[in-house]
């Protein structure tokens, strides 16, 4: 079968390599779509990681289609043919947070598609039974590869705690961002403001807005007006009910934690690369609780039922490619040139 594999630093090989086969308790299945992923583009820019020696097939964000079930998997849902979205962990159900639930934050975890236990962009790939969640009929393959990073969104937006009518601050219009925004226009927060320097990104997050229902007055360039300043002159001085840091830069930490209203919270999801500059008397002054969300944990079934409710529109932020073309979609994501790309797995 094909497959993508990253061996180096901007060395992705499209080759050969052996079919898996499930074991107990594990599914084959035929990737459709798989997003390109801000990890993955870490990966890709900064080669192998110290916890992954040998060469990696790359994707994480995939729907599939069941191609053969393995002994000892008792869903009779899970059967050949049926589409379905990955959620591409493998925990051991043996550590302490697993015992406890939030298998998310797993002592063990792998992740499929960033480790040797295969990925979404290849033309045949093995995972646990439980990480397959069967959608719907109306649903289509693009949007099964979506419910992955969008779940990581509303994981996010349910630690951010905003009740209907609410306000929200979201630093970053990235494809998380975007998906945060969506989500919390599903929940009914009124007000979202969106902090974001690329036009074109500010641009398609506006288009959104205008197909939800929500204001392009609430966009903003923070390298052409002070953010903090005008999120709390639009809220009468007390800021946002809740800020979401999807931008992993200090500049959009500090203006996320001051735009919060005293007694409000900051949820960090984006991943940092670099150490943030923090003085605690920011947040000790407001009362302002700062929380991280990891990843998803229970939350594919939820976006999947907003997938099939209309709450999350592709349009205008997501793209599909060729698999031939995913080392020039990399190149093109770390230019900024591209939002979301979709690799078509199974198309030339």
């Amino acid at each position: 079968m094909r497959a993508a594999v990253l061996y180096a630093a901007r060395d992705l090989r499209i080759e050969e390599v052996p079919d898996p086969v499930p074991g107990p308790g594990e599914v084959l299945v035929r990737p459709r779509f798989t997003g390109l992923c801000g990890s993955d583009l870490h990966f890709w820019e900064g080669g192998l990681r110290h916890v992954v020696k040998d060469p990696i097939i790359l994707g994480h964000e995939f729907s599939a289609e069941v191609v053969e079930v393995g002994p000892g998997v008792g869903n009779p849902a899970i059967r050949p043919g049926a589409l379905a979205a990955v959620e591409p962990m493998w925990t051991c159900g043996q550590c302490a947070p697993c015992r406890r639930g939030t298998y998310n934050l797993c002592r063990n975890l792998t992740w499929h598609g960033l480790s040797v236990k295969g990925g979404g962009m290849s033309g045949l790939t093995v995972v646990r039974a439980d990480m397959v969640h069967i959608l719907p009929e109306s649903l289509t393959a693009e949007q099964g590869a979506l419910v992955e990073p969008v779940s990581v969104a509303h994981h996010c937006v349910t630690k951010a705690q905003v009740e209907p009518g609410g306000s929200a601050l979201v630093l970053g219009a990235g494809p998380i961002g975007i998906a945060s925004y969506l989500d919390l226009r599903a929940r009914g927060v009124e007000r979202i403001f969106v902090s974001e320097p690329s036009a074109d990104r500010r641009a398609a997050i506006a288009h959104l807005a205008g197909l939800t229902g929500g204001g392009a007055d609430l966009i903003l360039d923070p390298g052409a007006v002070d953010v903090v300043a005008a999120v709390r002159e639009l809220t009468d001085g007390d800021g946002v009910d809740a800020a979401i840091d999807a931008a992993g830069v200090e500049p959009a930490f500090h203006a996320g934690l001051s735009a919060t209203r005293p007694g409000g919270r900051m949820v960090t999801v984006a991943v940092y690369m670099k150490p943030v500059t923090f003085h605690p008397l920011a947040a000790f002054l407001g009362g302002v609780d700062i929380v991280a969300s990891c990843a998803y944990c229970n939350d594919f079934p939820a976006v999947i039922d907003g997938f099939v409710n209309g709450s999350y529109p592709l349009d205008g932020w997501v793209r599909p490619i060729p698999m031939d073309g995913a080392a020039a979609g990399f190149t093109a994501l770390e230019a900024g040139t591209e939002l979301k790309l979709l690799v078509d797995v199974q198309g030339s």
